[in-house]
C-alpha cells in the first residue's frame, strides 16, 4: 500500500516536471521572439533615420541689394465723380409723372418729374389776381392825387391873392396828404401782393423736380402714383465723364504721395489696357484704427469707356530706392495668411526664415525683414524640405556664384 502510494507520487512529481519544461521551453521561445522583433525593428528604425537623412539637391540664389522702382500697387473700386440723388422739395403730394428711366442721359435743368399741382395753380393764379387788383387801384390813387396836386397848387395860388378863404386851401392840402399817404399804402400792398405771387412760383417750381448736374441715371426709386417724401430720393444721377477711386496708403508710404502724381489703372475688362488717372485730393491726416491715410484718384473718362463700379488695379509710381531682394521663386506663403517664408543654406542644412516682404520688380522680391546680404536662399527645390533637413547645392546663382556644386 505505501508502495503504491510512493509510486503514485513519483509519478505526479515526473508529470510536474514535464510541465514546467513545457513552461520554461515556451517562454524561452517568447522570450527569444521579443527579442528577434525588436532587433528587426531596432534595424528598420536604424534604416529609417538613414533614410530621413538623406540630402536633398537644391539650387539657391544669393540675396543681395539692387535699385528698385518704388511702386504702390493698390486696390479699389471706380466711382462716379459727382453722384447725386435728387429729392422731392414738396412733401405729400401724389408724383405725377417720371420722365427718366435708368440709363437715360440728362442735362442740368431738365425736368424728370412732376408733382400734382392744381392747387398751387389755383392759389398763384388768386395771387396774381390780387396783384393785378392792388395795381389798379394804385393807379386809381395816382390819377386823383394828380387831380388833386392841381387843385391844390390853383386854390394856393387864388388864396395868395385873396381870392378865396384859407378854409378851402386846408381842406384840399388835407386831401392831399391823405391820398399821398393811401399812394404809398397801395404801394405796400403792391409789393406784399408781389412777395406772395413770387413765394407761390417758387412753390409751383418745386413741383418739378429738375436735374441738378449732368449725367446718367443710374437709380430710380419711386414710381409715378407715388407720394412725395423729401427723405426719399426719386432718382439718382451719376456723372460718368470723369471718375475717380478712392485708396488707403500705409503710414510709412503715405508721405511720398505728392497731389498731380500719374497713376496708372487697370481693370479686368480690358486687362490689356493702361488707364491713366491723377492723385487729385490727398486726406491731410492719418486713421488711428489702421495707421493709413486716405487718397482719390482721378480718371478723365470722355469717351465712357470705364463705367463706375469696376474693380481697379491701381501702381502709383514714388521714384526709385535700394532694397534687399530674393528671387520670386524663392519665397513661400503660409496658406490662408499674408506671411512669407524662404529656406536658407546654412552649415548645410535648410534652415526656415520668416520674411516680411517689400515692393516687387520683375522677378525679384525686396525683403524688408528677415534676411541679410549674401545669405543663400533655395530657389528649387523647396517643396521637400522642412526646418533643418540636409540638402547639397547643385547650383548657385549670385556674387560667390562660380559654377561649382557643393
Amino acid at each position: 500500500m505505501e508502495k503504491q502510494k510512493d509510486k503514485m507520487m513519483k509519478e505526479k512529481m515526473v508529470k510536474k516536471g514535464k510541465k514546467g519544461v513545457i513552461i520554461a521551453t515556451v517562454l524561452i521561445v517568447i522570450f527569444g521572439g521579443f527579442t528577434v522583433f525588436n532587433y528587426i525593428r531596432f534595424k528598420l528604425q536604424k534604416k529609417e533615420e538613414v533614410k530621413k537623412e538623406e540630402k536633398i539637391p537644391v539650387e539657391v540664389a544669393e540675396t543681395k541689394f539692387m535699385n528698385l522702382k518704388w511702386v504702390l500697387e493698390q486696390t479699389g473700386e471706380i466711382r462716379p465723380l459727382v453722384e447725386v440723388n435728387v429729392y422731392p422739395k414738396i412733401p405729400g403730394k401724389i408724383i405725377e409723372r417720371i420722365m427718366v428711366e435708368k440709363g437715360d442721359y440728362v442735362k442740368k435743368g431738365e425736368i424728370i418729374a412732376t408733382l400734382e399741382d392744381n392747387i398751387i395753380q389755383a392759389q398763384l393764379a388768386e395771387a396774381k389776381a390780387a396783384l393785378q387788383s392792388a395795381r389798379a387801384r394804385l393807379r386809381q390813387i395816382e390819377a386823383n392825387l394828380e387831380a388833386i396836386k392841381k387843385d391844390y397848387f390853383r386854390l394856393k395860388s387864388l388864396y395868395k391873392e385873396k381870392a378865396i378863404a384859407k378854409q378851402k386851401v386846408d381842406h384840399i392840402e388835407a386831401e392831399y396828404q391823405a391820398t399821398t399817404e393811401g399812394k404809398r399804402l397801395a404801394q405796400a400792398q403792391i409789393k406784399q401782393a408781389e412777395a406772395v405771387v413770387k413765394r407761390l412760383e417758387i412753390l409751383y417750381k418745386d413741383h418739378k423736380i429738375f436735374a441738378p448736374v449732368d449725367g446718367y441715371v443710374s437709380a430710380r426709386y419711386v414710381d409715378p402714383g407715388a407720394m412725395s417724401d423729401t427723405r426719399t430720393p426719386v432718382i439718382r444721377i451719376s456723372s460718368e465723364e470723369e471718375l475717380k477711386i478712392v485708396t488707403s496708403v500705409t503710414e510709412k508710404d503715405f508721405p511720398h504721395v505728392k497731389k498731380g502724381m500719374k497713376v496708372e489703372i487697370k481693370v479686368d475688362a480690358y486687362p490689356e489696357k493702361v488707364f491713366t488717372g491723377t492723385i487729385s485730393i490727398i486726406n491731410p491726416t492719418i486713421d488711428p484704427r489702421t495707421r493709413t491715410g486716405e487718397i482719390e484718384i482721378h480718371i478723365p473718362n470722355k469717351e465712357l469707356t470705364l463705367s463706375s463700379g469696376m474693380f481697379a488695379h491701381v501702381k502709383l509710381y514714388l521714384g526709385e530706392r535700394r532694397g534687399l531682394v530674393v528671387p520670386r521663386d524663392g519665397l513661400m506663403r503660409v496658406p490662408g495668411t499674408g506671411s512669407y517664408y524662404v529656406y536658407v543654406v546654412e552649415n548645410g542644412r535648410a534652415v526656415l526664415k520668416n520674411v516680411k516682404v517689400g515692393i516687387a520688380q520683375e522677378n525679384y522680391i525686396e525683403v524688408i525683414e528677415g534676411l541679410k546680404e549674401g545669405e543663400k536662399v533655395v530657389v528649387r527645390g523647396q517643396n521637400r524640405l522642412k526646418d533643418g533637413t540636409l540638402v547639397f547645392i547643385v547650383k548657385q546663382e549670385g556674387a560667390g556664384a562660380k559654377g561649382k556644386t557643393e
